[in-house]
């Protein structure tokens, strides 16, 4: 009887241990079945520019994919939104490995320009078209150059203040800076080439901060290595010489004495350099009426099909083109439309 009751506990015993090693076995595997696995990884090999992409706000960033074990956050969604929003191009960010997993969703890798963020982040279900945390992002508009007036695109320009500055306008870039990924300057200092003239042959705007650059070309060399991007702001123009007998008239920007929408030149025979333009009367500088008509009438003949107009001339502006000397220039602030 004893040795029956022991046979039958024994038994029991062995029957619970089965069920519970079972138990733990189906556990685990229940378990192991939560997480996705990578099914392919690999380095994307689009041309880079199309692999510039910028966060949309709704997926989190990850040391791997997130639904993989042991994936980390390394920003979270808030973070991710504030990139997207930044102002600065140093927030762009660029894709660079993609992968998929079991479940047939597709993750990728992305750095931020800055190398602040780098991780791997959900987008979507499709390789060829980015989705779900991210989306494609041009860091870089391109323009025509018929958004510079007539005059800046006829202009010749020299860099404002050559140096060694790494601000975007006293060096030039290979590209727009921070506009694509490692992509630097074309030259570290600009003062060898002081004394060198540019034209602008193309223009845009960095998508993030919305400042404008343009591409300039060395006007006697073709292959300057200072050939590159700068922005607008860093540049001056360069005058032509005028002539001994004229006085050039620069119609500029009522905002902005610097932008040079058009200009005049208007000649004397017989004058000579040095000498004021104008008279004065009683202490006032002016000029005859005839002068007047004259000038406002080849004022009105340079602004007509642009922007902006100036229908008279004011008493100050009468009296800066009066001491204007022969063989020099002068701005006059002309109105926008």
């Amino acid at each position: 009887m004893t040795s029956n009751l022991k046979k039958s506990l024994f038994v029991s015993l062995v029957a619970l241990g089965f069920v519970a090693a079972a138990g733990t076995a189906t556990a685990q595997s229940a378990n192991a079945k939560s997480y996705a696995r990578v099914t392919s990884n690999h380095k994307m090999t689009s041309t880079p520019t199309s692999r510039n992409v910028n966060f949309t706000g709704s997926n989190a960033l990850y040391t791997k994919a997130g639904t993989l074990r042991g994936a980390k956050k390394v920003a979270s969604t808030t973070t991710v939104k504030k990139i997207a929003n930044s102002k600065s191009s140093q927030n762009n960010v660029r894709a660079y490995r993609v992968a998929t997993t079991n479940r047939g969703s597709v993750y990728y890798k992305v750095v931020t320009y800055d190398g602040a963020y780098r991780g791997w982040i959900y987008g979507g279900k499709v390789q060829s078209v980015f989705g779900g945390g991210i989306t494609a992002f041009d860091t870089f508009k391109n323009q025509n150059l018929s958004s510079l007036t007539d005059a800046q695109q006829k202009a010749t320009y020299k860099i404002a203040s050559p140096g060694t500055a790494n601000d975007g306008k006293t060096v030039t870039y290979k590209q727009p800076a921070w506009t694509q990924y490692k992509v630097g300057r074309a030259i570290t200092d600009s003062s060898p080439y002081a004394n060198s003239t540019f034209k602008i042959d193309q223009v845009g705007t960095r998508t993030r901060e919305g400042d404008q650059w343009v591409h300039i070309t060395d006007t006697t060399n073709a292959n300057s290595p200072a050939n590159g991007w700068i922005l607008y702001s860093g540049l001056k123009q360069t005058e032509a010489p005028v002539a001994d007998n004229a006085i050039q008239i620069n119609l500029v920007d009522p905002k902005d004495n610097s932008k040079v929408i058009k200009s005049i030149t208007v000649t004397r025979d017989g004058a000579k350099k040095g000498t004021n333009f104008g008279y004065s009367d009683n202490g006032n500088w002016t000029i005859s009426m005839s002068d007047r008509a004259s000038i406002l009438n080849q004022i009105r003949d340079a602004l007509n099909g642009t922007s902006y107009t100036l229908d008279m001339l004011t008493t100050a502006q009468i009296a800066q083109i009066a001491q204007t000397n022969f063989g020099s220039s002068v701005n006059i602030s002309v109105n926008a439309v």
